[in-house]
């Protein structure tokens, strides 16, 4: 829910669309928007820009002095109503009051709307944020728990400054205790959110993430028997370990293959798919994952063999099927589903 910052003062008058009326040429009236991205500056002037005028005419004087205005001082003031915000939030910490609780919500929503550039998320920790998120995290209330991982996420994500600061702060133990014990699964599932961005493309973290038991997280999430947070979880797997192929040992000697071929045995769901991908992960150019799938008492090849023409011919589940397939021959040596379980 993107909110413009005209969107975010107290009186509320501006809802970002132009109100009814336009201009004689059929555009919205300019002194309406209010833009929040770069992303809303293009579409302004894709949507009021004639087809003639794209071709025909030099951009006019107003539009320039529109522009430049726009870009030299939007994010000047998002940073000024994120303070704002972040001060609202400290103000009404403490009460649980149904009222406050309520805003508390959607003073979240406002800031995670307004870090989700580079730049604000950084800003968003020079202003003192932190010390107002870390209440909200531990928040007795859900809603008010969830809204504030996926703040960390947002600030946390393709973010290096953020990453290395969360680290000095020593958060990551924080989620991984979240993910595992917190009694909402809508919860659990945004803290291996803000643990996928805290450890995506960022060395420090992924180790600090293995050090910290975080792939003995991942498998309790994937045995949770929640369909989105098992999800989520394989998702992580994966990513960690094509990006840091070295962590597969870490992954390999806390028994991930044994509980990988365990849930790819119960009830089918959609998680299938991204728990035989992140097995196939695991195995690939490690040879100690592959003796694991190998073990008899598995009988993962038989497995994949069944699986496979259960799903043969079946466009949805195309990409589990090559899963399946190069599992099988990464494993075994063949995806011919005829072939005789391998001798150990």
């Amino acid at each position: 829910m993107a909110m413009l910052p005209a969107e975010t003062g107290s009186g509320g008058g501006n809802s970002g669309e132009a109100g009814g009326g336009s201009g004689g040429d059929g555009r919205k009236p300019r002194q309406h928007l209010v833009p929040k991205s770069y992303e809303d500056i293009l579409r302004f002037a894709i949507e009021n820009t004639t087809e003639e005028e794209q071709i025909h005419e030099p951009m006019s004087e107003e539009r320039k002095k529109w522009l430049q205005q726009a870009l030299s001082g939007m994010f000047t003031d998002e940073i000024k109503i994120m303070k704002k915000k972040l001060e609202e939030l400290e103000s009404i910490i403490g009460s649980e009051s149904d009222e406050d609780q309520e805003k508390k919500e959607i003073l979240l929503e406002h800031i995670t709307d307004l870090c989700d550039t580079i730049d604000n998320a950084r800003d968003f920790l020079k202003i003192g944020g932190l010390k107002v998120l870390l209440p909200c995290i531990g928040n007795p209330s859900s809603e008010i728990r969830w809204r504030a991982l996926e703040l960390a996420a947002t600030i946390l994500q393709n973010n290096p400054y953020v990453q290395d600061k969360f680290l000095e702060e020593k958060l990551m133990k924080i989620f991984i205790k979240i993910a595992e014990e917190d009694e909402s699964n809508q919860v659990r599932v945004k803290a291996i959110y803000a643990l996928s961005c805290h450890v995506r493309e960022h060395d420090a973290s992924s180790a600090e993430f293995a050090a910290s038991d975080g792939f003995s997280c991942l498998m309790k999430a994937m045995q949770s028997g929640h369909e989105k947070l098992q999800i989520k979880a394989a998702f992580l797997l994966k990513a960690l370990l094509v990006s840091q192929p070295r962590l597969k040992d870490a992954a390999q000697q806390v028994g991930m293959v044994s509980q990988l071929v365990g849930l790819l045995n119960t009830e089918h769901t959609s998680a299938h798919e991204h728990l035989v991908g992140a097995l196939l992960c695991l195995v690939t150019d490690h040879p100690p994952s592959i003796d694991d799938c190998r073990r008899p008492e598995l009988k993962l090849q038989e497995f994949l063999q069944t699986r496979m023409a259960v799903i043969k011919d079946k466009e949805e589940f195309l990409e589990e099927r090559q899963y399946c397939e190069e599992l099988l021959c990464t494993v075994f040596g063949s995806s011919n589903q005829n072939q005789a379980p391998v001798d150990r």
